[in-house]
């Protein structure tokens, strides 16, 4: 069971939280083990890392801003 605060961070997100990198950028990071593989990948476009996942990577990322749900 993950914490409450452990959230997926989309890879748009992550390009921004990482100062605007391109996906070519994440994608090599992926390849070189800077970046570990995404926790959810629900297409080629579409994945996701856990907060934990990134944070034990070095990745030092705060939780995003994210509207409530209703």
């Amino acid at each position: 069971m993950h914490p409450p605060d452990d959230v997926v961070i989309w890879r748009h997100e992550l390009r921004q939280m990482c100062g605007g990198v391109c996906g070519e950028t994440i994608r090599v990071w992926i390849k070189r083990g800077k970046l570990p593989p995404p926790d959810v990948k629900l297409s080629l476009r579409t994945m996701g890392w856990r907060l934990s996942t990134l944070r034990a990577a070095g990745f030092d990322l705060p939780l995003p801003p994210r509207p409530p749900i209703r």
